[in-house]
């Protein structure tokens, strides 16, 4: 049974691989999540770093023993935090939409303290 659960995360593995590579290939983002992903190649490599460590989860089902099914869960699971990581950070900021002015607005200066009187 746990052979077949392990070919079906090698085959998602493969189908995120592909996503992946496109991404870092071509800059070709899925249109869903086109307008959050400031840069796609960066992403490509979060997501394969993501169908990495779902390949590690596969062979860490197919595994024979105890010890290499745990070490490799491990590293699969430590390697999904870092593609969270990186595929966070290819996004786009939060408040990138709004116009950010150019020029300071006109008015007192304020001094490095902040307005008013110090007591």
């Amino acid at each position: 049974m746990f052979i077949y659960l392990g070919a079906f995360f090698a085959l998602g593995a493969l189908v995120v691989a592909v996503g992946g590579i496109a991404a870092i290939a071509c800059g070709w983002v899925l249109p869903s999540i086109r307008a959050t992903v400031l840069r796609p190649r960066l992403y490509g490599l979060g997501v394969l770093v993501l169908a990495v460590s779902l390949f590690l989860m596969g062979a860490a089902l197919a595994a024979s023993t105890d010890v290499v099914k745990s070490s490799v869960r491990t590293v699969a699971v430590g390697l999904v935090l870092v593609s969270s990581k990186v595929i966070r950070t290819s996004g786009r900021p939060s408040g990138v939409d709004q116009k950010i002015p150019d020029e300071t607005s006109p008015g007192s200066p304020v001094g490095p303290d902040g307005p008013g009187d110090r007591q």
